[in-house]
């Protein structure tokens, strides 16, 4: 998918704007039976589709001037794109400093939007003065509530270092206890990227206090909370943080799926691409999630971009080499958000690419061994290998014969075009690939041959510059040359 693509999914939504009530006095959810009638009601409600907005260190750049909220962020809020929303959350670092006056100047400019705010707790924000705004809001630094058959539960990641403590843990496991079979959907909030101390994310840049190796330490995420969510395999959770795009070398949105859970982050303050995270509830449908750019001409790929990429599929290319050989082709299909490629060779294979191609040369002393190749994305690091075994084989490369079949391949330039011809192959289904001197694949095809000879004519304009290098393999055999343009 080409860079500087919008992909922006255009739905007619109906925006709840019923009461949502908190459920949170000190932190414990209230009994079932003194639960508002507010509460009750919105969980009896008929399904509609609504959106939320959320907002990750909406204060923006730790050198910016603003007492309140990222400039770029009320500019957007004020072009009324998303004034339809049930309302905000902002997933912690609100403020920069946190004090009566940059509180109250939040307050301040929120109160010119028609939808409510909803707070979570950061670092930033994180004194006495912070936690007694938490206080008089939500009668806690965490604390839940309801927006018809949804249930949101906002954690405070700050209170035990980068993790969640003992009583939120509780508060956690009872309100997912309680909902109950009337809530379809649990929505999970805290600021910090807890599940970056998984190994998977070691290479993922968020803000630098939620990177693998300064959270790795604290967070127990996997520990205890996963497991919470993933013992409730019947309901859909989805799990945000707020800690990105606020360092210039930070990725400003993340997401992965581990079955029934999502795990989601977007932020703000010092990088191009920095956005809010808008989310479409279709009643009993999907959830739908589009990363919102804060800055004009910037546009932004559908949030499963930002992820540690999947495992490439099969490495194409022969399972048997002929020691001695140059120029042997292995490649794998596209991975859709990769921006590079990591190739290893087993001892006796040499080559090099960080495409999803790539040339290898074999020793003649080579016996066997394994190819893998690793997607990259930058900012997220590598995923997963594919992996090929490959042995020693008596083939043949170029003229000459293949698999004890006589056989010739004639690889030349004429006037105007490159041509390609095979003899003596009859009924075999060859492949033809041809690469760049990068290591792309410019032209791949399959052809049988139907009688004694077949002849592939390319012409030369349809030809990168320079070095290109062409690979067949049949049953018989594995062919390779090297054509100067």
């Amino acid at each position: 998918m080409p860079e500087g693509k919008t992909y922006r999914i255009l739905l007619c939504l109906l925006a709840l704007s019923g009461q949502v009530t908190v459920d949170a006095q000190n932190g414990t959810p209230l009994p079932t039976g003194d639960q508002p009638a507010t509460q009750a009601k919105a969980a009896g409600q008929a399904d509609t589709s609504y959106s939320f907005l959320v907002a990750g260190h909406a204060y923006g750049a730790h050198a910016g001037e603003n007492t309140g909220l990222h400039p770029a962020l009320l500019n957007r809020l004020d072009a009324g794109t998303d004034s339809l929303a049930a309302f905000i959350v902002l997933t912690g670092d609100i403020v920069n400093y946190s004090t009566p006056g940059s509180w109250q100047q939040v307050e301040t400019e929120l109160a010119n939007y028609p939808f409510p705010a909803y707070y979570v707790m950061g670092n930033h924000d994180s004194n006495e003065t912070g936690q007694q705004v938490f206080m008089d809001k939500y009668g806690s630094t965490w604390y839940s509530f309801r927006q018809q058959h949804d249930l949101f539960i906002v954690l405070n990641s700050t209170e035990a270092d980068r993790s969640i403590s003992p009583a939120q843990l509780e508060f956690l496991e009872t309100q997912i206890r309680q909902a109950g079979d009337s809530v379809r959907r649990i929505f999970i909030f805290f600021h910090e990227i807890l599940w970056n101390s998984h190994e998977k994310y070691t290479g993922v840049r968020s803000n630098s206090r939620s990177r693998y190796a300064s959270i790795v330490p604290y967070a127990n995420y996997w520990e205890e909370v996963h497991p919470l969510l993933a013992g409730d395999p019947v309901r859909q959770y989805v799990v945000i943080g707020g800690d990105m795009g606020g360092n210039p070398d930070a990725m400003a949105a993340f997401h992965d799926r581990w079955g029934n859970v999502t795990l989601l982050a977007s932020g703000m303050g010092e990088v191009t691409d920095e956005n809010y995270l808008l989310v479409r509830v279709k009643g009993e449908g999907e959830v739908e999630f589009e990363l919102v750019p804060l800055r004009d001409g910037v546009d932004l790929y559908p949030v499963e971009y930002y992820s540690v990429p999947p495992a490439p599929d099969t490495i194409e290319g022969p399972g048997e080499v002929t020691p001695g050989s140059t120029g042997v082709a292995y490649s794998v299909p596209e991975v859709f958000n990769a921006t590079s490629y990591a190739w290893e060779l087993p001892e006796g294979l040499t080559g090099y690419s960080i495409s999803g191609s790539i040339f290898a040369d074999v020793d003649p002393g080579f016996t066997e061994g394994i190819i893998s190749v690793k997607a990259e994305r930058d900012g997220f690091g590598a995923g997963p290998p594919a992996i090929k075994s490959v042995k020693a084989a008596t083939t043949s490369v170029g003229t000459g014969y293949a698999g004890g079949n006589p056989g010739t391949v004639q690889f030349h330039g004429e006037e105007g075009a490159f041509a390609i011809r095979v003899n003596g192959l009859t009924g075999e289904e060859i492949h033809i690939r041809i690469f760049d001197s990068l290591g792309r694949v410019v032209r791949s095809e399959r052809r049988r041959m139907e009688g004694n000879s077949f002849e592939w004519r390319i012409p030369e304009k349809e030809l990168p510059e320079g070095m290109i290098l062409i690979f067949l393999s049949t049953g018989s055999g594995q062919f390779s040359g090297k054509y100067m343009k």
